[in-house]
């Protein structure tokens, strides 16, 4: 039973790793996707609210405009001395202005209001005969910029208004001011403005000053709104023109644009879930197809396992016997497919797997010894070449101690790679080996610092020879020399029950992918004799060790990598041979 679940898991397994590449590309094609058409649609948004607030803007402009040049008009500059006119001259002044007034806003798409006062005449000419001249009003209302106010005449019936003041002269004080030229405009006409832009689209905007006064469309979602205007913080929001938002337990994406010339932040808000939807619904209907997909397979993944696996179960039992030494022949079976002659054939073959797996392991020992002896009998000629460079460079340059403590360096670590007779070393030979590499380095390599720091009882241990070198070296080549500076550093010390001895660097490091590479590469034996030392370092420490003992690569938080030779902390491991 137990082998039937795990090789029905297997299928299984093999299913899900062929899904999960298909699952995880189309993951991030559908994120993609996604974060591209939110992008558009954020900047799609702020395009639109752009336009709009600076054709609103413009408008607030244009009738700024107009009462600018309303004040300078000559006539209009007459009121000031109408009383000394005559009555009838008077009143043909006031129409000539009324009409003058009332041409001004009706090229203008708002309901807008100008009006004319001169304080010290008493004068007051308004595009709307309705209204009457509040001099306490105008003080309450003043302001040389466009104002947002509840306190309007009572004609207008408490409807809320834009209004601005033009004086004449131009900066002076409203009581020392011969000439007012008031503009106003009712805040209805930005409600329909919002209104025609919303049609269409999916947003809801409002318009909302720094007082937190709001002017929504006539069907806004108020509670939203207001749940918005909670979150916002209106002048770092213009500086990023559009973000997000979560409001009600969904995602928004929210838009401002400021209009200098009305004082206002024009606001929008959209639900990314809205704009997302059709990706959204593709994706859903992806994955309940993959779903159904997988249930096929496991199916299918049954039956083939019951029509192959039944049949062989007998061989699976010879197997096991013969695993066990046993070489009786096993029961024939004759199912009306191939498996009666593979079944045969193992009856013939059972009595010679004996010999074979005897062939077979002394041909694994002797590989094992082939490779230990290569290794240990390995000379580097490109670094003997490079020394030789070297010696000959810090020659002409009058190197003269340099070059002494590289060649006594030099025919340390060749004396030593090249003495095979014994297949271990104590620690502190392994240590001299690699003090001479390291200093030979650091003559190459002029930013390169090391550290050896190893305790002492650590020096009498027996390990294989040529053991830590390749680790060193390895720390040098792949993680000092591409970055041209770093250090290395060699220490030992105990820790639950093990003896640990490691090599740390500093240097370039590894990706995630290639950690794993590297770390595969220590575990699997090399399919051709190149790449092959971290795996014969594993292999080593094993053969002299035992199954607990090996080799590990980490990536390091401080950057670089270290590698760590560990075996158990066994009496006999800690005194030489």
């Amino acid at each position: 039973m137990n082998i039937r679940m795990n090789t029905f898991t297997k299928i299984v397994g093999l299913i899900l790793l062929l899904l999960i590449p298909i699952l995880v590309l189309y993951w991030f094609s559908n994120q993609t996707s996604l974060r591209v058409v939110s992008d558009e649609v954020e900047k799609s948004m702020y395009k639109d609210l752009s336009f709009f607030a600076t054709q609103t803007d413009n408008t607030a402009a244009q009738l700024s405009k107009s009462g600018l040049t309303i004040s300078e008009d000559i006539n209009v500059r007459n009121l000031e001395f109408i009383e000394i006119a005559t009555l009838y001259e008077q009143t043909n002044e006031k129409l000539r202005i009324d009409e003058k007034l009332r041409l001004m806003i009706a090229s203008s798409t708002w309901d807008t209001t100008l009006s004319i006062i001169t304080p010290d005449t008493r004068t007051f000419v308004s595009s709307n005969a309705s209204i009457q001249y509040d001099k306490d009003l105008i003080k309450r209302n003043f302001s040389r910029v466009w104002r947002y106010t509840e306190d309007v005449p009572a004609y207008f019936r408490k409807q809320p208004r834009f209004v601005r003041y033009i004086t004449e002269p131009y900066s002076s004080p409203l009581d020392k001011a011969s000439l007012i030229v008031e503009m106003s405009f009712p805040v209805t006409d930005l409600t329909k403005a919002l209104d025609r832009f919303k049609q269409g689209g999916k947003g809801d905007p409002f318009f909302v000053n720094s007082a937190g006064d709001i002017i929504r469309s006539m069907d806004a979602d108020e509670t939203l709104q207001a749940e918005l205007i909670r979150q916002l913080d209106l002048p770092a929001l213009v500086k990023t023109p559009f973000t997000r938002f979560s409001l009600s337990g969904s995602e928004y994406a929210v838009g401002s644009v400021w209009m200098p010339e009305l004082g206002l932040y024009l606001v929008d808000y959209l639900p990314i879930q809205d704009v997302v939807q059709p990706i959204t619904a593709n994706r859903n209907l992806f994955y309940v197809s993959i779903f159904f997909l997988l249930i096929g397979s496991t199916v299918a993944a049954y039956f083939l396992y019951n029509t192959v696996q039944v049949p062989i179960r007998e061989l699976i039992r010879g197997v096991r016997r013969v695993k066990r030494g046993d070489y009786t022949t096993i029961d024939v079976l004759h199912p009306n497919n191939e498996f009666h002659f593979l079944l045969v054939s193992f009856n013939d073959m059972a009595k010679q797997i004996e010999q074979l797996i005897q062939n077979v392991y002394l041909e694994q020992i002797a590989s094992r010894d082939a490779n230990l002896k290569q290794l240990q009998s390995q000379i580097n000629p490109h670094f003997l070449y490079n020394c030789f460079t070297l010696i000959r460079s810090l020659t002409r340059l009058g190197e003269k101690e340099t070059v002494m403590q590289l060649s006594m360096h030099l025919s340390k670590y060749y004396r030593y790679t090249t003495y095979s007779e014994r297949q271990t070393a104590g620690l502190r030979e392994e240590i001299d080996l690699v003090n001479s590499y390291l200093a030979i380095q650091a003559i190459k390599v002029q930013d390169l610092k090391y550290e050896i720091d190893i305790p002492a009882p650590f020096t009498e241990l027996e390990l294989p020879r040529l053991i830590l070198q390749p680790l060193v070296e390895n720390a040098v080549l792949h993680g000092i020399e591409p970055v041209g500076c770093g250090s290395i550093r060699v220490s030992a010390y105990v820790a639950e029950g093990y003896n640990i001895i490691t090599v740390q660097d500093d240097g370039i490091g590894l990706t995630e992918e290639q950690l794993a590479a590297l770390q595969r590469q220590i575990v699997i034996p090399p399919l051709e004799d190149k790449g092959c030392a971290l795996w014969n370092t594993r292999q080593r420490m094993q053969l002299q060790f035992g199954p607990e003992a090996g080799l590990r690569i980490i990536c390091r938080k401080e950057g670089g990598i270290e590698a760590q030779l560990y075996w158990p902390k066994l009496e006999e491991y800690h005194t030489a041979s």
